[in-house]
């Protein structure tokens, strides 16, 4: 494994520890790591698949603050309420592959 793999490999170990702490939210976490997959060699993982699921499965809602500016506060008002209902959903799903990365990487 290269050190890049490494380097790649410890910051989805830290995101993933950042979402069971609470300070990142699944979805964000989620998106994050499905996207580090490749470069830290983990393309095919079990643990990593579920994110990448999750990412795909809510690609459409506003999380990210940069999108969220390009929404208007209403609609995001409107759309809180699936965001929320989303979140604990990633939630239930990917606590125990969080703690999984976290315990190996």
């Amino acid at each position: 494994m290269t050190d890049w793999a490494r380097q790649q490999q410890k910051k989805i170990s830290d995101i993933a520890s950042h979402m069971l702490s609470g300070a990142v939210p699944y979805i964000e976490g989620a998106r994050s790591i499905a996207g580090l997959r490749f470069a830290a060699g983990l393309g095919a993982d079990p643990d990593i698949l579920p994110f990448v699921g999750v990412d795909s499965e809510t690609d459409t809602l506003p999380i990210d603050a940069e999108v969220r500016k390009l929404w208007s506060p209403e609609a995001l008002e409107k759309l809180q309420p699936k965001i929320d209902r989303a979140e604990d959903w990633a939630r239930s799903i990917l606590e125990s592959h969080a703690r999984s990365l976290l315990a190996r990487l």
